[in-house]
């Protein structure tokens, strides 16, 4: 194949960095992965040269690391928000474009950040700017065939998807959902920042085998996407619901003792919304609406997915007609980082 690869370890092994010094959000943990048993020195090699290229990956903007302490801050209020968002005019002039699109529908619109968290609320407003800041980062994203704006349109989907099974069925906090659902991602953003000749290798066998991305990285015995992206994640501090599930979003997590309930519902509804827009995507035509993220299976939506929720099979045409909905209202948001 002559693509390196770096091949999958314990949980308790993803943990460390030999850099020094380091920030709270990157010390993963300080074990040598050398002596772990699971891995043979080569392997260890290569998952340390892992650590060593994520640490070298950009810092979030400081706007974005104020705005996700003040998430973290039970005592921030909407003022404080307000103040941050005034030292990055770009970012403030992106967040009131999409607060005055179809997809909010705010009476009137809005001509200042302060109005805008007065309709939205903190929490929104807050989710929008961490989420639109971590794109920010990334311009470029697959091969000849799969683009960024592809990436980014499915990326949405699964967020507008996880916000509408959240609202109608009142299981977690929308705003919650749908910042969870956009970032779900990101491993693989970080994947073609740092070994693009993996990527592609991926993405090739994932369209001739019409199998998901996760699939062919299981195959190959590939450190996944999730597990990528939560590494990411963690240095960049962002906060643990969103941590999880970007690392579970492939994961039955029902019978994990590890994972708070509340957390665990976040997950379950990026799962499912996330095989909901897949299974959409790669129906003929599908993927003009809902984009593109690598995985060219069938996108199949297992009956655990939903009763996990507490959904039923009927409850799957609701939730393609919200999601169908939802995305006519959803193409400002396609043109958030130009």
């Amino acid at each position: 194949m002559g693509v390196k690869v770096w091949t999958h370890v314990s949980d308790r092994t993803l943990k460390g960095s030999a850099r020094a010094p380091m920030t709270q959000a990157q010390k993963l943990v300080k074990t040598d992965v050398t002596q772990a048993p699971e891995l043979t020195v080569k392997t260890a090699a290569e998952y340390a040269e892992l650590l060593t290229k994520l640490q070298d990956m950009p810092t979030l903007p400081v706007i974005a690391m104020k705005v996700n302490e003040l998430i973290s801050d039970p005592n921030a209020t909407s003022m404080d928000i307000a103040m941050i968002l005034k030292q990055d005019q770009v970012l403030t002039a992106k967040i009131l474009r999409l607060v005055n699109s179809s997809y909010y529908a705010v009476p009137g619109g809005v001509s200042d950040v302060q109005k805008a968290l007065a309709f939205l609320g903190f929490n929104t407003v807050a989710q929008l700017v961490l989420s639109l800041s971590v794109f920010s980062m990334f311009s470029k994203f697959g091969d000849e065939s799969l683009t960024m704006k592809d990436f980014w349109m499915h990326a949405l989907a699964v967020a507008v998807c996880s916000e509408e099974i959240a609202k109608r069925w009142k299981i977690v906090k929308p705003e919650e959902a749908f910042t969870c659902g956009l970032l779900h991602d990101i491993g693989k953003l970080v994947i073609y920042e740092i070994d693009r000749e993996r990527l592609t290798f991926i993405l090739k066998k994932s369209r001739e085998g019409k199998k998901g991305f996760i699939e062919v990285e299981r195959e190959n015995d590939l450190l996944n996407h999730a597990y990528i992206g939560e590494m990411m994640a963690t240095r960049w501090g962002l906060p643990q619901v969103v941590r999880q599930a970007i690392r579970y979003h492939h994961t039955d997590v029902a019978k994990m003792a590890s994972l708070l309930a509340s957390a665990k519902k976040v997950i379950q509804v990026v799962r499912l919304a996330n095989m909901v827009v897949v299974k959409n995507a790669n129906a003929e035509g599908g993927a003009t609406t809902y984009g593109k993220s690598g995985d060219f299976s069938k996108g199949t939506v297992l009956a655990e997915m939903l009763e996990d929720l507490g959904l039923k099979i009927d409850d799957l045409t609701t939730i393609e007609k919200d999601l169908a909905k939802a995305m006519e209202k959803a193409g400002a948001f396609l043109n958030a980082n130009s």
